[in-house]
């Protein structure tokens, strides 16, 4: 196996401080303060650290922090006087007189030429009605026969005949799109 790389002396670790973030006592031989530390740690490396200041991206920094120490940050003498007062202002948000889109059914409706449609069917010619109460004769008698086995096929027969005879009844009384137009242009589609 490989052993440690260990380039210390003697198997001397230079950091003599307990790793739990304590600090070790004072009064033990060969233990020095962290200033003195760093102070040590500055000399032996005095030549990379002038180099580093000496460097075009450390005049760069230095540069920069000195513009922004010199730019003044924002003043209350900046602000007017009105920022910090209801000084010209007309009230709070609950005394706002004008429309909102949160009054849709005044505001919506009140420029809208919208006409709601009439539900109203007017009057329905005999025939179209009696075809169609016999359609639904027939669509009834079909749900009995399925419920009721033993009358199946005389109530199949009623409804099947009912069936057949109010379909074609109202086939025949429609009129087509010719006559329910109201002028030359109208598609037929109706609302």
């Amino acid at each position: 196996m490989t052993d440690h790389n260990n380039s210390n002396p003697s198997e001397q670790q230079q950091n003599e401080e307990p790793h739990d973030g304590s600090s070790s006592d004072p009064a033990t031989p060969g233990s020095e303060s962290s200033g003195d530390a760093w102070s040590d740690f500055v000399d032996a490396h005095a030549d990379d650290i002038s180099a580093v200041e000496r460097s075009r991206a450390a005049k760069r920094f230095e540069k920069s922090a000195r513009k922004a120490q010199k730019k003044a940050a924002l003043s209350v003498d900046d602000l007017k006087s009105s920022a910090f007062t209801n000084a010209g202002r007309s009230g709070g948000p609950r005394d706002f007189q004008g429309r909102s889109w949160l009054d849709t059914d005044d505001v919506m409706d009140s420029d809208s030429v919208f006409t709601p449609p009439n539900p109203n069917l007017g009057h329905m010619r005999r025939g179209v009605l009696t075809f169609s109460v016999m359609c639904i004769l027939g669509l009834v008698a079909f749900a009995a026969a399925i419920l009721l086995p033993a009358w199946s096929g005389t109530i199949g027969t009623i409804g099947g005949v009912l069936m057949l005879i109010g379909g074609v009844g109202l086939f025949t009384q429609l009129r087509g799109h010719a006559n329910t137009r109201s002028d030359p242009y109208d598609d037929g589609a109706r609302v």
